[in-house]
């Protein structure tokens, strides 16, 4: 026992309270009225030891800053401590020592980055966000039940285990008084606890966020781009990008008050059934993913099994080569430990980033021997709506966001890092899908690789890596939707203590890839761009648009806000609607045959 005198809890000031999510204090909600006076959109002299964006304020926070091992407010606090050393015992150590940690390497840090990504799945599920490690373990390698409590201990991102027996929760108020004072104290924990925080830089959110933006999707945009048209979809795509980030930035900004993960976001301030309702969409967003890969793998398995028997070999229908990478597949998805799957991922992305790079060469090669391709529209006022889901479909790492705005060690650059990446990745996704419709016109394919010459090598090639990233980026993919599944059949019964519930959690598992794999199997090729849309007007435009409008609402002080959150929301409805209508359309009234590539004339010919 120290003989030191305890130290009462200091008072939070208000920079201190705006800290952003760096790490959850003691009050998992705090008051709508007295927060919001602070969060709300203040030029900088307001706020003189903020960061002003376009969007809002996100400041930084002395306490943020005494958190920081290599900060100057740490030294100074350093120096005015008292020494329990004896006062004469001289210093051991040179007045500038060189560090002895070696350099990083680039390969290291891509290493850590995947690490880092992976890992955040593991907030991803349907648990609640009891002190979610952000570097954690599996969901069966410890239970993590919390009785009692409706809304949550402290969350994490930095990693730490479940003992914290300190912290204790709340009872779930009332539905009238859900959105009022939540603040919670805890007389068990000081000021000397150190604040838990991120340690991701600007630059490694940015390729976090890349890597959640960035996917296989990008291969449905030239198609949609053709859905279109030329001039509407680039408009349009700018447009989604921009909608997207101001969204994102309002999830971020209710996060600052509604200290809970997104699904936990929805149940603190609507309640169960809100709740239940984001759980849905993710869950339904991930499996459409899932199920569009597939038809994608099981299309370039048959590009590239004729193009080796020159089109010899008819046994198997193009539909059925779905089910072959179940064999790899199903063993994947009981991984339970999400960096087990860091290495897989970062090799996912190194192929679709080369897939990218020989499309832009290729696209310009082809556009400047032998110019634009046939028929191409600035509008195309019959499908143009199907483009909208496909867009949204894009950018699919919403549920990203949040943990990766708490894992930064200074959260309040995430504005600025969120709207240089969105730029980025909005411009790859409009130069891919422009240059591809542009340099093939109307004969572009649902999945633009079957448009590149079948006897080239680097076309195989491709097609080989990208089928490979697809395998390896299905279980990552799948594992929120098998969480969800998971907490929602077994509750809290962890796989860690009973062999039985470990092994019904694996039949689950398996059963679902299986699942998505004969869903997959109903669509089949031809109608993959219409469930790409489908997908993206279904589960994603509610992500990205109506639920963090819908949050942001509860929390807004201002009228001018709330009015923005209703416009916002009533566009997402709007859209959802329209988009779905049309998307179900296409399908109902099939249209006119689309131009198919002959792969075997090539063959053929010689």
């Amino acid at each position: 026992m120290s003989n030191q005198p305890h130290q009462q809890p200091q008072p939070i000031g208000d920079e201190d309270h705006l800290a952003v999510p760096q790490a959850p204090t003691q009050a998992h909600m705090v008051s709508s009225a007295s927060v919001d006076r602070n969060l709300s959109f203040q030029p900088q002299q307001d706020l003189p030891r903020g960061r002003t964006t376009s969007f809002f304020t996100l400041p930084k926070s002395s306490n943020h800053n005494q958190s920081n091992p290599g900060s100057r407010a740490t030294s100074r606090s350093r120096a005015s401590r008292p020494s329990s050393r004896p006062a004469s015992r001289p210093s051991s150590r040179p007045a500038s020592r060189p560090s002895s940690r070696p350099p990083s390497r680039p390969v290291s840090w891509l290493v850590h980055a995947n690490s880092d990504y992976t890992s955040m799945y593991e907030n991803f599920g349907g648990a609640r966000s009891r002190r979610t490690s952000f570097v954690g373990h599996g969901d069966d390698s410890i239970s993590t039940a919390e009785k009692g409590g409706a809304f949550s201990r402290r969350s994490s991102f930095v990693g730490g285990g479940e003992s914290n027996e300190k912290l204790t929760t709340t009872s779930r108020p009332a539905m009238g008084s859900r959105v009022a004072t939540y603040i919670q104290e805890d007389d068990n924990i000081t000021s000397e606890e150190p604040p838990v925080k991120g340690n991701v830089s600007a630059l490694k959110a940015s390729f976090l966020l890349g890597k959640a933006f960035v996917g296989t999707g990008v291969l449905f945009l030239p198609n949609a781009f053709k859905n279109g048209g030329i001039l509407f979809s680039s408009l349009t795509l700018a447009a989604v990008a921009i909608i997207c980030c101001f969204a994102f930035l309002l999830l971020v900004k209710v996060r600052l008050v509604v200290r809970e993960n997104f699904q936990d976001m929805g149940l603190a301030l609507y309640g169960k059934w809100m709740r239940l309702t984001v759980l849905f969409a993710v869950a339904l967003s991930q499996i459409g993913f899932v199920c569009a890969y597939l038809i994608f793998v099981s299309q370039n398995l048959s590009a590239v099994v004729q193009t080796f028997t020159k089109c010899q070999f008819h046994v198997i229908a193009e539909k059925y080569y779905i089910l072959i990478p179940l064999v790899v597949l199903i063993p994947l998805v009981l991984i339970r430990r999400m960096a087990i799957l860091s290495l897989p991922s970062m090799l996912a992305n190194v192929f679709i980033i080369f897939g990218i790079v020989y499309l832009w060469y290729f696209s310009i090669n082809n556009l400047a021997h032998h110019g634009a391709g046939p028929n191409i529209r600035l509008f195309n006022e019959d499908d143009f709506a199907l483009f909208i889901g496909t867009a949204v479909f894009s950018f699919e790492g919403i549920g990203l966001i949040i943990p990766i705005t708490e894992s930064m060690a200074e959260p309040e650059k995430f504005p600025r890092v969120l709207a240089i990446t969105m730029t980025i990745v909005t411009l790859i996704f409009g130069s891919v899908g422009a240059l591809c419709y542009s340099s093939f016109g109307d004969k572009i394919q649902t999945i633009v690789l079957l448009n590149l010459p079948v006897r080239d090598g680097m076309t195989i090639t491709v097609e080989l890596l990208y089928t490979l990233a697809i395998i390896l980026s299905v279980p990552l993919m799948l594992s929120p939707a098998s969480r969800i599944l998971e907490h929602g059949i077994f509750g809290e019964k962890s796989g860690a203590y009973s062999f039985k519930i470990k092994m019904l959690k694996n039949a689950m598992r398996t059963v679902l890839i299986i699942i998505c794999a004969l869903v997959a199997f109903g669509i089949g090729g031809d109608n993959l761009d219409k469930f790409v849309s489908f997908v993206g007007s279904v589960a994603c435009m509610p992500l990205c648009f109506i639920f963090p409008a819908m949050f942001h609402y509860k929390i807004a002080k201002t009228r001018k806000q709330k009015i923005m959150d209703i416009i916002l929301g009533l566009f997402g409805i709007v859209v959802m609607v329209f988009t779905l209508y049309i998307t179900i359309r296409s399908w109902v009234v099939p249209a006119a045959p689309e131009a198919t590539v002959d792969q075997c004339a090539a063959f053929a010919a010689v």
